[in-house]
């Protein structure tokens, strides 16, 4: 049996620093231009999403539209992770996490363009756009 008994004093081990807060450490212009950059791929993200909510249904465009962005966004997580516990003098995994938010970037801003808007119009006035 092992027991450990910690004791407050001078002898104290310190906390460690807990390092930066999240938003200490978002990378605005990243960010901004990984999203610039994937509005080429957006708009037909928002493209396809507008044809099925007109052919199909508003639900059915929202359950197209969000599924991939939860895979998305699980995809982005991993790929961060990944590239930060990887050696610095590598490339593939950064440029591997660049191309993750980036598509989740365009999937994002598709999903923008094409849903709320007509979301809201329907559920406020009953009409279907």
């Amino acid at each position: 049996m092992h027991v450990t008994v910690d004791q407050p004093g001078p002898l104290a081990v310190p906390d460690p620093d807990p390092g930066p807060r999240w938003w200490q450490r978002i990378r605005i212009g990243y960010n901004i231009g990984l999203a610039v950059l994937s509005l080429s791929l957006a708009g037909p993200w928002a493209e396809l999403l507008t044809t099925v909510r007109d052919e199909a249904s508003l639900a059915g465009a929202w359950v197209m539209a969000l599924i991939p962005l939860v895979a998305l966004g699980f995809i982005d997580n991993a790929k961060r992770i990944e590239a930060e516990g990887a050696h610095p003098d590598l490339w593939a995994p950064k440029l591997r996490a660049a191309a993750a938010r980036f598509v989740l970037w365009a999937a994002a801003i598709g999903t923008v363009l094409a849903l709320p808007v007509t979301t809201v119009v329907q559920i406020l006035t009953g009409v279907r756009t």
